[in-house]
């Protein structure tokens, strides 16, 4: 009697082992609460543990997609999408196997679905108050590259009145470049020409003259690690590395959108100058127009040197030409004619900003 009394009791604790494991409701709408239970004669003894899933992988229309839980903030994520839908879907897991089925590359499931497709990859490094699953294959894991400006994604917006595409930078040297960044509020509509915009945490906005910055060698198709920046209008630009040994004729100008930059590098603002093995370059710039130039270096050192370089500038103006050396000294004045000379090799490849010239 006692035997069979023994049989009977393991048979139904087994039974309600299996009936008292299980999910139950959510503590958050992106996980769900495991429901560990004990069993025994006495009934279910349940403890409960919320999980939220680090990845969840689903089977997609062509193989096996593997959704990784990132944050992301809701400027970021309006950056990189370029579609999205909602779907049906009770909780997370079933909105992951809907997104996968669906062929989007992630989705967010706060109570409601919302699926996603990029343009680009997402980085890894995103931090936001979102939570958002991203496949695997849709990550980017490494250092963001730029992209040619008329290739970068842009989102369209308006400050004070001002309509801009904001862009996304890959890098900017703000600790050295932060004496040229200015307060434009409330003067945006007299600066944007010339400027380009960065919002600020409190509200208000910064800019930067064109001309201390190459957007277009500066922009990345992912928000990864850099910065938004809002412009109006580009302008014609030249770069001295590209330039070794030409002439060039530059265009008349008669209004501030007719403003041109030149770079000694493309990159300047967000890429080091690239010490090349030895530099013998000259470039001359002529115009129909005098030519008034405002030189900003970043090129010498706390000596005057410019780390085994030399740079100079030559200047006709009137019949009368003479040398200005910009390793020593920045210049601004105006020629008929200038010609910027780089020769040598550096001496200890320290870091250098560049150079970038103002021309009107």
């Amino acid at each position: 009697m006692m035997k069979k009394f023994r049989i009977k009791n393991i048979l139904t604790g087994l039974f309600t082992s299996v009936l008292c494991s299980g999910l139950a409701m959510a503590s958050y709408p992106d996980s769900v609460n495991v429901a560990s239970r004990s069993s025994g004669l006495q009934g279910c003894r349940a403890t409960t543990t919320s999980v939220r899933f680090k990845t969840l992988t689903m089977r997609g229309p062509k193989s096996m997609v593997i959704y990784r839980r990132l944050s992301i903030t809701t400027s970021n994520l309006a950056f990189a999408t370029t579609a999205s839908k909602i779907i049906a879907a009770s909780d997370v897991a079933q909105c992951a196997r809907m997104s996968a089925l669906a062929d989007m590359t992630a989705f967010v499931f706060n109570g409601t679905c919302t699926a996603y497709q990029f343009n680009k990859k997402l980085c890894s490094c995103h931090g936001g108050e979102k939570v958002i699953y991203v496949a695997d294959s849709s990550i980017s894991y490494g250092p963001p590259a730029t992209v040619t400006l008329s290739t970068a994604p842009y989102i369209n917006t308006t400050v004070e009145n001002v309509e801009f595409k904001q862009y996304q930078l890959v890098n900017f040297f703000s600790d050295v470049l932060s004496r040229v960044v200015t307060s434009i509020d409330g003067k945006v509509v007299k600066k944007y020409q010339s400027n380009y915009v960065f919002s600020r945490e409190d509200g208000g906005y910064n800019a930067i003259s064109f001309s201390d910055l190459d957007l277009a060698s500066c922009v990345t198709d992912t928000s990864c690690g850099g910065m938004p920046i809002l412009v109006n209008t580009t302008h014609l630009t030249y770069y001295i590395l590209n330039e070794c040994g030409k002439t060039i004729q530059l265009p008349p100008r008669s209004s501030v959108v007719e403003y041109i930059a030149v770079f000694s590098h493309p990159g300047f603002g967000c890429k080091a100058f690239p010490d090349g093995p030895n530099y013998n370059c000259s470039v001359t710039f002529k115009a129909a127009n005098r030519l008034s130039l405002i030189y900003s270096g970043y090129f010498s050192g706390a000596d005057g040197s410019c780390d085994g370089y030399t740079l100079s500038l030559e200047r006709s103006s009137y019949g009368i030409s003479d040398n200005v050396n910009l390793c020593s000294r920045g210049w601004d004045g105006s020629s008929d004619s200038v010609t910027f000379i780089l020769r040598g090799t550096a001496a200890a490849k320290k870091f250098k900003v560049g150079f970038s010239v103002f021309v009107t």
